[in-house]
């Protein structure tokens, strides 16, 4: 790929000097046939052009400029959306824990106010609800604890 960048470069590069001199610019294709037969090299990564600086024209070193900062433009606006739709996923599972959070609140306030505090299972509670701050979260915790039970 590297060498097909030269090549193009190369041939923008005698199109201006032969415009220069009146000379009508040589077509040459910008993949040759065996190009397109090999597999790629590397393709998945970005590989800088090996030709000393030197050895380009200003309008040359323009055009990787700009070429390279367009690529580097796409990169940082890839990256934003992958923040972005992270961000995004991490909001949702939170919103998911907390109305699951909040159903489970409701059920154990409705289980709470159907226990009988003399019966057997409401004496058991008491004591079980003795060392949390709230009834409330002891009985969420035992409901919790209820339904991961098989």
């Amino acid at each position: 790929m590297a060498e097909s960048l030269d090549d193009l470069l190369n041939q923008i590069k005698a199109e201006y000097q032969e415009k220069d001199q009146g000379k009508p610019p040589e077509k040459k294709p910008l993949l040759d046939e065996d190009d397109l037969k090999s597999p790629p090299r590397n393709s998945s990564t970005y590989q800088p052009i090996s030709s000393s600086p030197s050895s380009r024209s200003p309008v040359e070193d323009s055009m990787l400029s700009e070429l390279k900062a367009e690529f580097e433009e796409q990169e940082r606006e890839a990256q934003r959306k992958r923040q972005q739709q992270q961000q995004e996923e991490q909001l949702k599972a939170k919103q998911r824990e907390q109305r699951k959070r909040d159903a489970l609140k409701q059920q154990a306030q409705e289980w709470l106010n159907n226990l009988k505090p003399h019966s057997d299972e409401g004496l058991w509670f008491e004591e079980f609800a003795y060392s949390y701050s709230s009834k409330l979260e002891a009985a969420m915790d035992y409901l919790q604890a209820l339904r991961e039970t098989p």
